[in-house]
C-alpha cells in the first residue's frame, strides 16, 4: 500500500493496482472504482470532500468523489514546481498543504512549504490560489519527507 485516506465515513487504501475500501458504516471492505484506482499515485490529502494528490506529470489533481472524476487543479502551473516525487500533503485549516524537498547544494536539501486556498467554481473546476509559500527548513543530504500530518492542539 502506497497511499490513504478517509473520505466521507470510508477508509480508503491504495497499492500500484487494485485499491481497496473500508466502508466504517456497513463495516465492509470493497474494491475502489477503476476511475480512482488508476489516477490516484503518491501520496495524498482530502479537503473539503475531494482527494488531492500529485500526478505522473508532477500536477496536483483532485478527485471528486461525489462526481467520481479528476479533475487538474487550476492556477497553480507557473507558481509551484512539478512535484514528480518527495512531495507530501496535509489538510490544515481546510487549505491544502504541500511539502516537498529540492537540492540545496553541497550537504544540504532544501524543505519547502505552500498553503494552497482549494475552491470549486459553479462548473465543478478546482482552482488553487497561494496563500504563502517558501523554505522552511534545510536538512543533511540523504534525508527525506516520509510523511505529513496536521495535528490541532
Amino acid at each position: 500500500m502506497h497511499a490513504s485516506a478517509v473520505v466521507d465515513d470510508k477508509v480508503y487504501a491504495m497499492a500500484d493496482r487494485g485499491g481497496v475500501a473500508y466502508d466504517t458504516q456497513n463495516r465492509a471492505w470493497e474494491g475502489v472504482g477503476c476511475e480512482l484506482d488508476m489516477g490516484w499515485r503518491g501520496r495524498a490529502c482530502v479537503v473539503n470532500g475531494v482527494l488531492y494528490c500529485y500526478d505522473y506529470l508532477g500536477h496536483i489533481k483532485g478527485f471528486d468523489m461525489k462526481q467520481g472524476l479528476w479533475k487538474k487543479l487550476r492556477g497553480l502551473d507557473k507558481v509551484l514546481p512539478r512535484f514528480l516525487c518527495g512531495a507530501t500533503m496535509a489538510n490544515v485549516g481546510g487549505n491544502l498543504l504541500v511539502v516537498w524537498e529540492s537540492e540545496g547544494g553541497g550537504k544540504e536539501i532544501k524543505i519547502w512549504c505552500a498553503e494552497i486556498v482549494v475552491s470549486k467554481n459553479e462548473d465543478g473546476e478546482l482552482f488553487g490560489k497561494i496563500g504563502w509559500s517558501g523554505k522552511v527548513l534545510s536538512v543533511p543530504k540523504g534525508s527525506s519527507i516520509v510523511h505529513c500530518s496536521a495535528v490541532a492542539l
